[in-house]
């Protein structure tokens, strides 16, 4: 079908930006711990913001690659008593795990959406001195590209399923 290639397609594109977004923030983190191993170690003294901008780098890096592994299909599942099913429910019971957690991130996105900004805008972080809606804006960027990626798991199920019948 047209309309799943091309949900296929925009799913994919959001999937590259992604890792491109994840391979810069690995490199920023390594670099960063390397200059605390450097700073403590060669130099004898702390380098302060160091730690805490890979701390930020690996909050920004789990909310993200959270949408890579939706895509994938590679989130932990114990499937010990779906393989119990047949085929025909194991379908129906994977749609409504997908529903299920399309729900629960919808609602981590729409709180993350109308409580961070009022509560980190002005405030800073200890090190850096950047503003904390920074970092916490992981969540909202994470949870979206999640709700972005479960919308598409959905209808690619559905989708496979209607395309079965013909």
């Amino acid at each position: 079908m047209k309309l799943r290639k091309e949900l296929n397609e925009i799913s994919l594109i959001i999937d590259k930006l992604v890792n491109i977004i994840c391979v810069i923030l690995t490199f920023i983190m390594f670099f960063s711990v390397f200059f605390q191993i450097i700073g403590r170690y060669v130099i004898s003294g702390s380098i302060a913001w160091t730690e805490e901008l890979a701390r930020f780098c690996m909050i920004w890096l789990a909310f993200l690659g959270a949408s890579t592994l939706v895509r994938n299909w590679e989130n932990t599942s114990v499937t010990f008593v779906k393989n119990k099913f047949r085929q025909s429910t194991r379908k129906i019971l994977e749609i409504c795990i997908v529903i299920v957690m399309l729900v629960f991130m919808t609602v981590i996105f729409y709180l993350a959406v109308t409580q961070i900004p009022r509560y980190s805008l002005y405030e800073k972080s200890p090190a850096l001195m950047i503003s904390m809606l920074v970092p916490k804006s992981s969540i909202i960027f994470g949870s979206l590209f999640v709700v972005v990626q479960l919308l598409w798991k959905l209808a690619d199920m559905i989708l496979e399923g209607k395309e079965e019948e013909k």
